[in-house]
């Protein structure tokens, strides 16, 4: 018999936009302007999305102010290991390495961004 939580899980995941974001966020932490500029949707549709997977406790937020940066939340046990499985499953899709690589060349650069901009902040 399946758990609640595990199908509740597996039903967010189904979602396609709701598994290309949780895809992206498997390589880095985004923000809801780097998702929307990778999968080319408004900020408003990834916000409803990212909500959905926050309320299923598969992704969380930490302020970076006055903007959230949005991860991947680690998961009790099965949901953890079913995640993973998903994302191993994803990878095999011809259009996720993509998605990953965007995710990846945008945390890249806010970062060296942000480094760049405290060096010359100190100096």
């Amino acid at each position: 018999m399946t758990s609640r939580p595990v199908a509740d899980l597996l039903v967010s995941l189904a979602e396609p936009t709701r598994l290309r974001i949780v895809n992206c966020l498997s390589v880095a932490p985004l923000f809801v302007s780097d998702l929307s500029a990778i999968l080319d949707l408004p900020d408003a549709t990834i916000a409803e999305h990212l909500d959905t997977l926050a309320t299923e406790g598969i992704v969380r937020t930490s302020p970076v102010v006055p903007y959230l940066i949005y991860t991947l939340a680690p998961l009790p046990g099965m949901r953890e290991r079913l995640l993973r499985s998903v994302l191993d499953t994803v990878r095999s899709d011809t259009a996720a390495p993509n998605d990953r690589a965007a995710a990846l060349d945008r945390s890249r650069l806010r970062f060296e961004t942000r480094v760049r901009g405290a060096a010359m902040n100190a100096s």
